[in-house]
């Protein structure tokens, strides 16, 4: 029993040494294993079908990718990063019996067609887990990072006109934030021990996105978006 009290001391200098041990080994590679950067975007994120697909925006849209990250080792890290895009617009001319934001535009005598101004905007700021690995020399390297992204997407839609005139005002707003999955996969070229050159593809989990009016309506209204992608290309600075 008296040996007990030895055993844990001997059992915390190792823990110690071990923790000692580890922290020189990062401190050995920190030298150049911390980096900043930004990627100029290029994202597509569509609506699904009766839920916005009809008059929210198509094209994809430009942004700006701002990231921070570490390199714990050669193959592993940690990446912080802000996405956000331009806000996009659309105007959009929609027949008497379509589905616009999952309600149905009744037909009505006269009226042929109803007019819509629609806005979308979106910002993505993420946490990943990185796993990297070197490729045709040491200076080319290709990797993978799993990660969340706290998202924040915002839809608006305003029937402006109709063939019998201008519109009554009615606005819909669409906006929500959550956690969605992201996987990104990126090639890097580094030109010196500094500076590097990047192209990424970017998958986001935006599916998970069903967001309704915050307008109170006798018809409510609701959209849903598609998984989206983007592709980018940016430069990295190693500290």
């Amino acid at each position: 029993m008296k040996k007990i009290p030895f055993i844990k001391k001997q059992l915390n200098v190792s823990v110690l040494a071990f923790v000692m041990g580890l922290s020189v080994t990062s401190y050995a590679y920190a030298n150049h294993s911390t980096y900043l950067g930004a990627d100029a975007v290029y994202g597509s994120t569509k609506f699904k079908q009766d839920y916005g697909a009809n008059i929210f925006p198509k094209k994809p849209a430009p942004g700006l990718n701002l990231f921070v990250g570490h390199m714990f080792n050669e193959n592993f890290g940690a990446e912080l990063g802000f996405e956000v895009y331009k806000k996009m617009k659309r105007t959009e001319t929609i027949a008497p019996g379509n589905i616009v934001a999952g309600a149905l535009i009744e037909p009505m005598p006269g009226l042929t067609f109803i007019s819509f101004d629609t806005t979308f905007k979106q910002r993505h700021p993420y946490l990943g887990a990185i796993a990297k690995t070197n490729i045709f020399g040491d200076n080319n390297f290709v990797s993978l990072m799993l990660g969340i992204s706290v998202s924040n997407v915002k839809a608006t839609f305003n029937p402006v006109a109709t063939n019998a005139g201008p519109e009554e005002n009615d606005p819909r707003t669409f906006s929500k934030t959550k956690p969605i999955g992201i996987v990104r996969a990126t090639a890097e070229h580094k030109f010196n021990d500094q500076f590097g050159l990047r192209i990424s593809g970017t998958w986001k989990n935006t599916a998970k996105f069903k967001i309704k009016s915050q307008e109170n309506s006798a018809a409510p209204t609701e959209v849903k978006l598609k998984n989206s992608f983007n592709f980018g290309i940016g430069a990295t600075y190693y500290i």
